[in-house]
């Protein structure tokens, strides 16, 4: 068995997008070697700033032999009428090199032929790679490239060397002017000879580490995270920050961590100021006490050693100073202002062209916030929670918006209420994050995303593949999430049409796409939480208007799909609905006095049993018992099915029962359409 490794070396490539283009880069090569027949035992993917890289074991020498029929010509012409072979099929085997016996005859859609089966030897696959790796490499996608080369070949940087070897031997390919080689990079900075001779793919690893890069990121990461644990001063502990951690694996080549501080006074600044100013400016870790309290420290990732790191580390306490310098200033000038007094300046600052600035977003925000709840502190957290938009720290740090707002707010004085609902109204960012940790918070975040989305929607502003300016998915899904934390059953519908109600902009059909959209990213949600699609696709098939109420829907069904007695009830409802979907009733409400068989009755009384009890449990939310009571007519509804045929030629005996089918149907489709969910044989 052989190995193959290929490395792809340009100029740095942004950090954020070397783990996907390493795993683009795996992903074209496995498709290559699916179309080609060519097994494998193992791949493994490496990626550091400077190159991506893929290690193939377990290769063979050849491709499979396989078997292709060749079709000739049709057996009417092929045979005379006593069977023996024409000149057109003795033909036919010269042709293929065969004894016209050793042809067979295939049946096909147009008939019968005379076909020859022919093996075909494998081609050897380290000629197959060298022919599909250009193909490989064009294929890749970056959302940013630029031309690199006199053939307008667009990368995302420009490509610079390539290292290709089956087992010890160069694979020899060209792209773009480049020719495969053995010859790798160094640290561009550490390594005593920019290039690096690898003599085999097993060597590959080791060689660059003696010339500075680690080029496994699973490396990297471990030797961060130990450095960053020793060098955490004593009596201290790292905050916790991944991705951070993440971002600086492949930042660097090989990472050293260095530990620094900074003076005491500037703790009096808030610390969400102070690990911003670390985190997004200088990628700094922040170091915290036992209580979570910031310490006058600071870890940093370097792509150095680790030697000779004082003159380096006073550089950053340097930087770091100067900046803490500008937070200290900011922090004092803008609390000379109330937020307030900065409303009216919201003004100046534009939210969007047709939709006005942030002093009109603010007061459509603040209406849909008083149909929401009529709550004071609500109200007065929605017409000040844009006002530090207007502050020099947000203008220096956006990453900051509504933070520092919540922090103005508590410094001035006003009530924990108000200024933790601007402090979180901007939360949840990413899916995973926390949601607003009050109701205030909760609405005030609400009232804002459906603003945005509804104003964006009404212009036709739509996320549309990789394009999405205004962050709609995300509002989206936090909106969604905040509805879940919240386990409110506010509609959707009814939010939506509250927010259209403050855009004039917003023709009739925005909040029907808004509410589409809405419910898509639930769905994405609910996919996330793990819920199997079938479920979905019965729980939404019974509509999604409240959010908390359609998750809990798909919990209970979840539980109970797998139950035997639940499992042959969804066979029976398919059943029922199929029936409804071609024939529909008339009749206003059932008539038991028509009733003909007993198993009509039966299946009548037991749905007027389960009819109460089941709207008692719904009322309460309690799915669980809903379903488990609706399960329980699985005997009757097989009974009925059994004795009775529901489209008699009789019209009023026909209508009756299918007017008894749509009350039970309806009485099922407040929870879920249970004929979507797939049976599990």
């Amino acid at each position: 068995m052989n190995k193959f490794l290929f490395e792809l070396g340009t100029e740095e490539i942004p950090a954020d997008l070397i783990a996907a283009g390493a795993n683009q880069l795996a992903a074209g090569l496995e498709k290559v070697l699916g179309e080609e027949r060519v097994p494998f035992q193992r791949l493994r993917r490496f990626g550091a700033p400077r190159r991506l890289a893929l290690l193939l074991e377990g290769l063979p020498d050849h491709q499979p032999e396989r078997e292709e029929t060749i079709q000739g010509p049709p057996s009417s012409v092929a045979f005379d009428a006593k069977g023996e072979p024409t000149a057109a099929a003795l033909g036919f085997a010269r042709k293929m090199g065969l004894e016209w016996d050793a042809l067979e005859v295939v049946d096909t859609p147009r008939g019968a032929y005379l076909a020859a089966l022919r093996k075909l030897p494998g081609q050897p696959v380290d000629r197959l790679l060298a022919s599909h790796l250009p193909r490989v490499i064009a294929s890749l996608s970056w959302p940013k490239t630029m031309y690199w080369s006199p053939s307008r070949f667009r990368f995302i940087r420009p490509l610079r060397w390539f290292v290709a070897l089956w087992n010890g031997e160069v694979l020899e390919f060209e792209f773009e002017g480049v020719r495969a080689g053995r010859s790798s990079r160094g640290h561009r900075f550490l390594a005593e000879q920019e290039e690096v001779e690898i003599s085999d793919p097993d060597g590959y690893l080791s060689s660059l580490r003696q010339h500075f890069v680690l080029v496994d990121p699973e490396e990297r990461r471990r030797k961060i995270a130990r450095e960053l644990q020793e060098q955490t001063p004593a009596g201290s502990k790292l905050l916790p920050d991944p991705q951070l951690e993440e971002l600086v694996t492949y930042l660097n080549e090989y990472p050293s961590v260095l530990c620094g501080r900074f003076e005491e006074r500037f703790l009096e600044i808030p610390q969400e100021v102070l690990i911003t100013v670390m985190r997004h400016h200088q990628k700094y870790f922040a170091v915290v006490d036992e209580d979570k309290r910031l310490q006058a420290y600071f870890l940093t990732v370097l792509n150095t050693r680790g030697d000779g790191l004082e003159e380096i580390r006073e550089g950053h306490q340097r930087v770091l100073a100067a900046r803490l310098e500008d937070a200290a200033f900011f922090w004092e000038s803008d609390s000379r202002k109330t937020l307030e007094e900065r409303v009216q300046s919201l003004s100046q600052v534009t939210f969007q062209q047709e939709l006005g600035s942030y002093l009109d977003k603010t007061q459509r925000v603040s209406t849909i916030c008083s149909r929401l709840q009529d709550d004071p502190n609500l109200l007065e957290a929605a017409r000040l929670c844009k006002a530090d938009l207007t502050t020099d720290m947000v203008f220096e740090m956006p990453e900051l918006q509504g933070v520092m707002g919540g922090l103005y707010a508590r410094q001035q004085g006003l009530p924990e209420e108000v200024w933790k609902a601007i402090y979180e109204h901007y939360q949840p960012v990413a899916l995973e994050d926390p949601c607003p940790s009050t109701r205030t918070g909760a609405l005030l975040s609400l009232a804002d995303r459906l603003d945005t989305l509804v104003g964006c929607f009404s212009l036709g502003i739509q996320p549309s593949g990789s394009s999405d300016p205004f962050a709609l998915r995300r509002q989206a899904q936090g909106a969604i999430r905040i509805l879940l934390d919240q386990q409110s059953n506010l509609s959707l519908s009814d939010l939506v049409q509250l927010a259209a109600q403050g855009l004039p902009q917003a023709d009739e059909g925005t909040p029907s796409q808004v509410l589409d959209f809405l419910q898509g990213r639930l769905q994405f949600i609910l996919q996330e939480q793990g819920f199997a699609y079938d479920v979905l696709n019965a729980v939404f098939a019974a509509g999604a208007d409240r959010v908390y109420q359609t998750q809990q829907r798909a919990r209970a069904l979840s539980e109970i799909r797998e139950e035997a007695d639940f499992e042959a009830l969804a066979v029976a409802f398919k059943r029922i609905r199929n029936i409804l979907t071609k024939e529909e009733g008339s009749l206003a409400e059932v008539e038991p006095a028509s009733f003909q068989e007993p198993a009509e009755g039966a299946l009548h009384d037991a749905y007027l049993s389960v009819a109460p009890e089941v709207a008692s449990q719904l009322q309460k939310g309690d799915f669980d018992s809903a379903l488990r009571r609706l399960a329980s007519l699985r005997g009757v509804v097989d009974r009925f099915f059994d004795e009775v045929m529901v489209l008699t030629e009789d019209e009023r005996l026909r209508q009756n029962r299918l007017r008894m089918l749509e009350d039970i149907a309806a009485l099922f489709l407040r929870i879920a359409d249970i004929s979507e969910i797939v049976r599990s044989d």
